[in-house]
């Protein structure tokens, strides 16, 4: 079909943009994310001999994560010549090349070329969606490759050694960020269902190797890595609204085919009515309370759609997209259809990833990176649900199926270039250097740390270690610190404060960096260096 081609032509349209995107975004050497630097102190910390999970200070304050990436990035420096956010984010970057390469083999295998090329175009398209984190330096882009690659191990090798391959792989998973274990019982639920020695052995492994590995570490630790990743994750808020109602309604508005195809393909394989008429009333709901609510305040989730303005328009994608799935559901012949070929086993990996997404979404500091999982899983079933559709249905249903899937991918669209460092990056950045040039002694940078840890070979935490520890109390040698004046500078990047400062440090000047944007982040919390502090 036309349409279904030019589906697979407009997926990789995105894709080769990713690819320059990235070409651009790999090599520059400043955060594009604002966590990229504290990730690579992480490293920097390990490669001094010094534990990640340590008693806060000051000095260093871990993100709530596990430690397998920062970990990875310490192993490989020694073949690199050392830590670069370059090196870092070609990490990332080839992670992300592996989860492209496995979607692709995936939907061959299950189905065809076709299919495997439309998997791998709908996640380069929801790049900008995820937050742009495919190739930035955080552990996202590795965790989203082992979840895909432990879920297929676990559907492919059908043996014990399958089984208990893909069991390590969660674990493995699970030390890069914990959100994989989401997947685990939907995977075991599988297992149960094929063979119940494989499910046993498949979840006395995960849970066995993982809960052994948890307490060896921790022990190593002296218990402070499960008072940052399992204690100090429990701190941040998890807000029932968002999972109950505000979550669907912003998929239904970013990419409501995520929603809207794969409800169109339960309702063509199941005979389930009442389950697909409660779906289709939360999601109506959803959509009626954005309807009524397009004077709400800018949101970072909504920034990035280029049909935002005016609101109205943002009605457009979903609305037409609910009204093609009708149409093919109210058209469908009584006759009896060939069945689905697609297997049970991607309906319940493509659940998990809506439950995993939407956990994510709903906890404090969530960020558009909350949607990967949703991305990578949902990029492989709609494939495999739309070559279902259209082989199977009458073909007005094929040709809506397939208008469904370029609406969403036109509706996809963002502009590259707002990821990518500018020439006036390029001089800020200089500007910058040049600043810190000036300054003699030493320079504490909560923004900012791995720039300062290039420059005097001195670890310091990060800005989000500050606020991550206020449920201990905070930084209680900080203002001692800053009461001794052991800096000779501090950088503060607007909007962030740092406690007590005003008191024994005095401002400066205001960071004269050229254009508003330059050398601000691309993708998270939007920072940029603003002011230099100097002792009183």
């Amino acid at each position: 079909m036309k349409l279904y081609r030019v589906a697979i032509a407009l997926g990789l349209v995105y894709l080769l943009a990713f690819f320059v995107q990235s070409a651009m975004r790999v090599p520059y050497e400043f955060e594009i994310e604002w966590m990229e630097g504290g990730m690579l102190t992480h490293a920097a910390r390990l490669l001094e001999g010094q534990q990640i999970y340590a008693p806060p200070s000051t000095d260093f304050v871990p993100f709530f994560y596990t430690p397998l990436y920062p970990t990875l990035l310490a192993g490989l420096s020694f073949l690199t010549g050392g830590l670069s956010f370059t090196m870092a984010r070609l990490v990332s970057l080839g992670f992300t090349l592996c989860t492209f390469a496995l979607l692709f083999h995936i939907g061959r295998r299950e189905r065809s070329r076709e299919v495997g090329l439309l998997a791998v175009g709908l996640y380069a398209a929801m790049f900008r969606l995820t937050g742009a984190f495919y190739d930035v330096a955080r552990p996202d882009a590795m965790f989203i490759f082992l979840v895909l690659a432990a879920c297929y191990t676990a559907y492919s090798v059908r043996s014990t050694r399958g089984v208990v391959g893909a069991a390590l792989l969660f674990v493995i998973g699970h030390f890069t960020k914990q959100t994989t274990s989401v997947f685990v019982p939907m995977v075991g639920l599988w297992l149960f269902s094929q063979n119940r020695r494989h499910a046993a052995l498949f979840l006395l492994t995960v849970f066995g190797v993982g809960a052994l590995s948890t307490w060896a570490y921790d022990h190593h630790t002296g218990g402070w890595f499960w008072t940052y990743v399992f204690q100090g994750h429990q701190g941040h808020l998890f807000y029932w609204k968002n999972i109950l109602m505000e979550y669907w309604r912003d998929v239904l508005f970013l990419a409501p085919v995520t929603l809207i195809l794969p409800l169109l393909w339960f309702s063509q394989r199941f005979h389930l009515p009442a389950i697909c008429l409660l779906m289709a009333a939360h999601w109506g709901y959803a959509f009626v309370f954005r309807a009524r609510t397009l004077d709400y305040e800018p949101h970072m989730y909504y920034a990035e759609l280029w049909y935002e303005t005016p609101r109205l328009l943002i009605l457009v994608p979903p609305l037409f997209m609910a009204i093609m799935a009708g149409i093919a559901i109210l058209r469908r012949p009584s006759i009896e259809r060939k069945p689905l070929q697609t297997n049970i086993y991607w309906l319940l990996m493509y659940i998990a990833c809506v439950g995993s997404s939407g956990l994510n979404h709903s906890t404090q500091w969530a960020y558009s990176n909350c949607f990967m999982p949703l991305a990578v899983f949902s990029a492989l079933f709609l494939s495999l649900a739309a070559d279902d559709l259209i082989k199977t249905s009458p073909a007005l249903t094929g040709r809506l199926v397939s208008g469904i899937l370029v609406l969403q991918l036109l509706a996809f669209g963002y502009d590259p270039r707002s990821q990518v460092p500018t020439p006036a990056d390029h001089e800020a950045l200089a500007a910058f250097n040049a600043a810190l040039d000036g300054i003699s002694g030493r320079v504490f940078a909560p923004a900012h740390p791995f720039v300062s840890y290039q420059r005097d070979g001195v670890i310091h935490t990060h800005q989000m270690g500050i606020q991550d520890v206020a449920f201990m109390g905070g930084l209680k040698d900080l203002p001692a610190r800053l009461r001794a004046q052991e800096w000779a500078a501090v950088i503060v990047d607007a909007p962030n404060t740092v406690p007590e400062l005003g008191r024994y440090y005095r401002l400066d000047r205001r960071l004269d960096l050229g254009p508003n944007d330059a050398l601000r982040a691309k993708t998270g919390f939007l920072v940029r260096p603003s002011e230099l502090w100097v002792p009183k």
